[in-house]
């Protein structure tokens, strides 16, 4: 009967190549993610009410250039920071806890990826996904505000606009790798999505209670660490009462620690432990 009435078709390409196979991780991921009924209802949601309106209110106003405390403020408000600690927990939620249960993992840690390639799916997959949040639509707002301006300066608004797409890879940054950490220490994606907002809002509670002591508590707060991180990418001046060195700690707890947890938790997991 041969192949051809079951509509087989030889496929003529390459094979992935070894140093890119991570890339096959992250396309599933985003692909996945996309199919998610709740987290594409929130991504919507959290567009609308943190980029769309705002899109149109700055796009009708008088305005001469676009400004950098204008995007800093629309990147850094407690409004973006809560939808993107939602997404966050919704996309970091099973990304490792699910392969953890199912021991899935060994498939992707043997020598056809290894643990680094695994890990950097798993993060190039979270930061694309999340960039649909923190970085697409805050460069359509920075682009449609610069395309109505009444001013000639573009070159201003080109460098906000650059400013832009480093500070919503930064927002992704900072937030995916307490996610991915949480998602490493359960097997239940409810636990890991409920303990990254908990995360979150724990050291927020923490540093509220603790700011009145010292106002360099705040930046215990994780939406404290984006604003100012922010600020410092737009080129603003931090206010007096900002210890830099301080800002520059949190930001690294933030991320390189959870990384580090992650990828003792996988190696652990690799040798059977």
């Amino acid at each position: 009967m041969g192949l051809d009435p079951i509509g087989y078709k030889p496929w003529d390409g390459q094979r992935t190549e070894h140093g890119r196979r991570f890339l096959v991780v992250a396309e599933s991921i985003l692909r996945h993610k996309l199919r998610a009924k709740w987290f594409l209802a929130m991504l919507i949601i959290g567009t609308f009410l943190v980029h769309v309106m705002p899109l149109f209110i700055l796009s009708m106003m008088p305005h001469k250039e676009l400004e950098a405390e204008v995007m800093r403020d629309q990147m850094g408000g407690g409004l973006y920071f809560i939808f993107e600690v939602i997404l966050v927990a919704l996309v970091c939620s099973d990304l490792i806890s699910e392969d953890m249960r199912s021991n899935s993992f060994i498939l992707y840690v043997s020598r056809a990826m290894g643990v680094k390639g695994y890990l950097l799916g798993k993060w190039t997959g979270a930061m694309v996904t999340i960039g649909l949040f923190t970085l697409l639509p805050p460069l359509v707002l920075a682009i449609a505000v610069t395309a109505t301006q009444s001013g000639s300066d573009y070159l201003g608004s080109l460098a906000v606009i650059g400013r832009t797409l480093i500070a919503g890879i930064w927002s992704a940054a900072l937030l995916i790798p307490a996610g991915l950490a949480v998602s490493s220490l359960t097997r239940k994606r409810t636990y890991a999505s409920v303990g990254t907002f908990m995360f979150f809002f724990g050291m927020m509670l923490v540093s509220g209670i603790f700011t009145g002591l010292s106002q360099d508590w705040s930046l215990l707060d994780p939406s404290q660490v984006l604003y100012q991180s922010h600020t410092v990418i737009y080129g603003l001046e931090l206010t007096d009462s900002v210890n830099k060195a301080l800002l520059g700690a949190m930001a690294f707890l933030l991320t390189v620690p959870p990384m580090a947890l992650v990828y003792y938790r996988i190696m652990r997991k690799e040798a059977g432990k």
